[in-house]
């Protein structure tokens, strides 16, 4: 009796040990820390975004790094905190992809519509520039605290 009863201790024993473990091996997101570690998958279309920065584009042959996002030419650091913003040379208000826009337009010569023809979150394998180029810019200002004051705008 004392042998069936150790038994049926063991194989029970088992049964959770083995159930706790599947459990774990099922924990979506302990699978998706095994696959990318602490990276988020965004880290991807920063860097596409850094490389269509910073490559000479369009009909002017020019890169981005010269575009003001509001704190002076090629400054993307803290940009994108103190955005939405007054722009004196466009004479109005203007958010990130706004201003991405114009510097595209302004700097590489590249018209809006060519720009846009993908557009955001479109559900396509094929994703817009301008998701890109945002998160990008965005990325910059990951440790900087939104601004507002009156003067930005």
């Amino acid at each position: 009796m004392r042998v069936e009863l150790y038994r049926w201790i063991v194989a029970a024993g088992i049964t959770i040990v083995t159930s706790i473990a599947l459990a774990q091996e099922s924990d979506p997101i302990a699978e998706y820390r095994a696959m990318f570690g602490d990276d988020n998958p965004a880290v991807f279309w920063e860097m596409r975004g850094e490389e269509l920065w910073k490559t000479r584009r369009g009909p002017k042959n020019a890169d981005l790094t010269g575009c003001d996002l509001g704190l002076g030419k090629g400054v993307l650091a803290g940009a994108y905190a103190q955005l939405p913003r007054y722009f004196k040379d466009t004479n109005r208000v203007q958010d990130l992809e706004s201003r991405i826009v114009w510097c595209v337009e302004t700097l590489q010569g590249i018209p809006a519509s060519e720009l846009l023809k993908v557009t955001f979150g479109n559900g396509d394998s094929q994703r817009s520039d301008m998701e890109a180029l945002t998160a990008y810019v965005v990325s910059q200002s990951k440790r900087h605290p939104p601004t507002f004051s009156s003067g930005s705008i």
